[in-house]
């Protein structure tokens, strides 16, 4: 009777046991649920202020493109009593640019990057040659720009 007895108690003991992990699993759940949503929000917050950031740049780079258009087309004019041929040619690149410029203004940067995704799986050779390029570019102009503040 005395043994019924303490394997009641033990398995009442034991019983709680399940109660306390549950407990602490519930805990641990429910903080990492936290976590996950607050990450979450991090994330997205600082994918608004990317975007905001690349619309600015692409709006001053298409603002910039808008400028060479112009003087390109005020070269062009210039040019035309002299050089006509060089002034037809000028003038299709400066319209041309001008082009771009407005493609550059009216396209959203997802649809921008969804475009380059997009070549990226297409043409992968292509887009690594043209990445390398870039960087090579880039460098250059870093390199140069460095020197000419010393």
């Amino acid at each position: 009777m005395r043994e019924q007895a303490v394997l009641g108690e033990k398995r009442q003991g034991n019983d709680t046991m399940p109660d306390s992990k549950d407990r602490i699993k519930d805990v641990f759940s429910s903080t990492a649920e936290q976590a996950q949503q607050q990450a979450s929000a991090a994330a997205e917050t600082v994918k608004s202020k990317a975007r905001d950031f690349a619309e600015q740049q692409k709006s001053a780079g298409a603002d910039q493109i808008s400028g060479v258009a112009d003087a390109m087309g005020a070269a062009a004019d210039e040019l035309q009593g002299q050089i006509p041929l060089a002034a037809e040619y000028i003038d299709d690149v400066a319209g041309r640019l001008g082009t771009m410029a407005s493609a550059l203004r009216e396209r959203s940067v997802d649809d921008m990057l969804a475009n380059v995704t997009d070549f990226a799986r297409k043409q992968p050779a292509l887009f690594f040659a043209g990445a390398i390029a870039t960087g090579f570019a880039l460098s250059r102009f870093a390199k140069s720009s460095a020197n000419r503040g010393t």
